[in-house]
């Protein structure tokens, strides 16, 4: 149970995430985090600084924009231009 629970908070979270993307003219089924990874490394000093902030949020995940953003291309949730798809 505390697993179905766990993982129900996790995918809200992650629901969550996708919508403020969006919300920002993201595409819908990719989180902020690996947003800014993707636009900080195309060079945009804006996203650089979303992605340090992010990075820092979650201080006990090294490189956590890198990783979302390397899950999201693994399991084709990134945009075309960017997925293994």
């Amino acid at each position: 149970m505390k697993k179905r629970l766990a993982k129900y908070g996790y995918n809200v979270l992650v629901g969550l995430d996708q919508f403020v993307n969006t919300i920002f003219s993201g595409y819908p089924d990719e989180t902020l985090s690996a947003r800014s990874w993707r636009k900080a490394q195309a060079g945009q000093w804006f996203w650089r600084a979303v992605r340090w902030c992010i990075d820092r949020l979650f201080f006990w995940e090294p490189n956590h924009c890198r990783a979302a953003a390397e899950n999201e291309a693994a399991r084709g949730h990134s945009p075309k231009e960017v997925s293994n798809g």
